[in-house]
């Protein structure tokens, strides 16, 4: 019969691993900085074309200052197509939230697309410069697929 022996350094060492492994397993995650997040009303779906391209891969740099958050790179419709725009830290304006973008497919088949943006409390959308400060002007909105149908 062979018996095997665990010395003290062995578990010492185990232990050692263990704690190393704890320790670097946050910088494995996916740990960036988000902002905070809400819904996105209908009243901002428009009608598009076709769907987006596949997302792209993006390098993050650091962050610059503390206290900004990360909004990744995103399709973004401009009337005729699909246009990338890169992601960036942020600062996050006083009392509001991001809403990312989406699509979505009507019941007839035809496709909507809402644009990532801040939202004020209320959920009206806002024009935040990256530094998180609203400039004065709303944020540019296409007319929305509700709006073009009461039109018709």
């Amino acid at each position: 019969m062979i018996c095997l022996r665990r010395s003290s350094h062995g578990l010492r060492s185990g232990a050692l691993r263990a704690v190393l492994l704890m320790a670097l397993l946050p910088a494995c995650s996916s740990g960036l900085p988000r902002p905070p997040s809400g819904p996105a009303p209908t009243s901002g779906l428009i009608e598009v074309a076709y769907p987006p391209p596949p997302a792209r891969v993006e390098t993050i740099p650091l962050q610059k200052t503390a206290g900004q958050v990360w909004i990744d790179g995103q399709w973004e419709w401009d009337g005729k197509g699909w246009k990338w725009r890169e992601g960036e830290w942020m600062t996050p304006p006083a009392n509001a939230y991001f809403t990312p973008w989406m699509t979505k497919r009507r019941g007839d088949g035809q496709l909507l697309f809402a644009r990532a943006e801040w939202r004020d409390k209320d959920g009206r959308p806002l024009n935040v410069g990256a530094d998180g400060q609203i400039c004065s002007a709303p944020a540019p909105s296409a007319p929305s697929a509700e709006t073009k149908a009461t039109k018709q």
